[in-house]
C-alpha cells in the first residue's frame, strides 16, 4: 500500500504500523510484481483511459489517483475502466482499484475501532482494527464488483469508500455525525439573506446542507467560503451580523457570499446523481438559490 506520490517529488514509501497492514504491504508487494498483474498490465494497456498508464502496477496505481498531481476526472476515467474490467470478472483489475482506496479504508477501520471498539461491525463484537480492516476490504471487494459506472462515473474512489463503510456499518446522517453541538443549530433555519426559511427543518434539508458542505470540502471549496456559507444557513447569523464582525459592508458580505455559492455549486451540481443526489437536493438548491 504505497503512499500518495507528488510529481516531481521523490516517492515515499509507506510504513504500515500494524501486523494487519504489515502483511497487507507485503501481500501487495508480491502480487504487484507476480504473473497474475503482468498479464494484467497486457489486457488493460489495450483499453484507451489506460493506455500509457501500464508499464507496471505502481505506474497504473499513480495513474489512478494515488498521485495527488493527477485530476480527478482523468482518474476516474482510468478507475471506471478497471471497474469494467472488475465487473467482468477480472480480479486483478478488482485487485488494483481495492489497493487504490486501501488508505482510506485503513483511516476508516483505525476511526471505527477507536470509536467503539468494533462494536458496529455486523457479527463482529468488540473488534479491533484488524477485525474493522478485513470486514472492510471484503466489503470493498463487494462494491468494486458491482459498482454502477453508468449512474456514478464522478469520485469513483471516494463513492466506492462511502459504499463500502455504508455496507458495513449502514448510513448514518451527517447531523449525527457533526462537531457541530446541536443547540447551535436555530430552530428555525435561516437561508443565505439570514432569514429564517420556513419548513426547513433540523433534521431534514439541515442535515442536507451540512452534507453539500462536507462534499464541498472533499471537492476542494476553499474553507473560507464554507465558513461563510455556515455562519449564513446553519448557525442563522445575518449579513449584518457577519458583517459587523468581519469589519466590513454588507455589500462586501453579500460578494463574499455570491462567490462562495459559484464555488460550491461548481462541485455539487455537476455530481449530483446517485447517492448524492438522493441525500442534497433540497440544501444545493437552497445554496444555488442564495445568489439570486
Amino acid at each position: 500500500m504505497s503512499d500518495h506520490t507528488n510529481l516531481g517529488v521523490e516517492r515515499r514509501r509507506f510504513e504500515p504500523r500494524t501486523m494487519a497492514v504489515r502483511r497487507w504491504q507485503a501481500d501487495w508487494d508480491s502480487w504487484s510484481v507476480g504473473a497474475e498483474a503482468t498479464r494484467g498490465l497486457r489486457r488493460w494497456a489495450g483499453e484507451p483511459a489506460l493506455a500509457g498508464c501500464c508499464g507496471s502496477v505502481t505506474d497504473l496505481l499513480a495513474a489512478c489517483g494515488r498521485d495527488r498531481a493527477v485530476p480527478v476526472p482523468v482518474a476516474d476515467g482510468r478507475l471506471a475502466a478497471l471497474i469494467a474490467f472488475a465487473r467482468a470478472g477480472d480480479r486483478a483489475a478488482a485487485r488494483v482499484v481495492l489497493e487504490r482506496v486501501m488508505p482510506a479504508l485503513t483511516v476508516q477501520a483505525a476511526k471505527r475501532a477507536r470509536r467503539g471498539g468494533g462494536a458496529g461491525v455486523s457479527g463482529v463484537t468488540g473488534a479491533g482494527f484488524s477485525e474493522v480492516l478485513a470486514e472492510l476490504v471484503g466489503a470493498a471487494w463487494l462494491v468494486i464488483c458491482t459498482f454502477p459506472l453508468d449512474r456514478r462515473p464522478r469520485k469513483i474512489a471516494v463513492n466506492v469508500v462511502l459504499d463500502t463503510v455504508y455496507r458495513v456499518f449502514g448510513y448514518r446522517p451527517r447531523m449525527d455525525r457533526a462537531t457541530v453541538y446541536l443547540e447551535l443549530i436555530p430552530d428555525a433555519p435561516a437561508g443565505l439573506d439570514g432569514r429564517p426559511v420556513a419548513g426547513w427543518d433540523r433534521g431534514g434539508s439541515s442535515a442536507e446542507l451540512l452534507d453539500v458542505l462536507a462534499e464541498s470540502v472533499a471537492g476542494g471549496v476553499e474553507l473560507r467560503h464554507l465558513q461563510l456559507l455556515a455562519k449564513l444557513a446553519v448557525a442563522g447569523r445575518s449579513q449584518k451580523q457577519v458583517a459587523a464582525s468581519a469589519g466590513i459592508t454588507d455589500r462586501g458580505v453579500r460578494l463574499r457570499r455570491d462567490a462562495a455559492v459559484r464555488a460550491v455549486r461548481a462541485v455539487i451540481l455537476p455530481a449530483a446523481d446517485g447517492d448524492h443526489a438522493e441525500r442534497a437536493p433540497v440544501a444545493a438548491g437552497r445554496i444555488a438559490g442564495g445568489a439570486a
